[in-house]
């Protein structure tokens, strides 16, 4: 296989990765096998960043089009009857909620708020009186750590 024909092979998966955005996807797009690509991997120094990149426009394709369902929504047929006599235009606001969450996870991320007794805690993991000292020392410290 000359040089030139290996590179057209690799930029077309490099292509078909980009846009499809899976390597089983993008081998079949391509004509060439996933073990190309991990071979591609191991031998072609420029690959590695090559696939990078095509990963990088493939995840800014899954954003688009999340966004674009998501708030332009797409076209949904409405049928009474048995007989299509209209459409609707549907959101998706799940994909809203994972490209807010993405973009802003300091407002929405998730969160647990725990609250326990520590003291009943250490007193239930042992009697010994040195040991829940011990305990409620390491307690403080952490939390006073934590407070800054």
């Amino acid at each position: 296989m000359s040089r030139i024909n290996r590179h057209d092979k690799r930029d077309a998966f490099l292509a078909a990765f980009a846009q499809l955005g899976t390597i089983s996807h993008a081998a079949e797009a391509a004509g060439v096998s996933r073990d190309d690509h991990y071979a591609w991997l191991k031998k072609d120094p420029d690959y590695p960043r090559l696939y990078a990149e095509a990963g990088e426009r493939a995840r800014e394709s899954m954003v688009r089009e999340a966004r674009r369902r998501a708030i332009e929504g797409t076209e949904k047929p409405v049928y009474q009857g048995g007989k299509r006599v209209g459409t609707i235009r549907d959101y998706s606001d799940t994909l809203l909620i994972f490209l807010m969450k993405g973009a802003m996870p300091e407002t929405y991320r998730e969160r647990i708020d725990i609250t326990t007794d520590v003291r009943t805690a250490i007193e239930r993991m042992t009697n010994d009186p040195e040991e829940r000292a011990a305990a409620m020392l390491e307690v403080e410290r952490i939390l006073s750590e934590a407070r800054g």
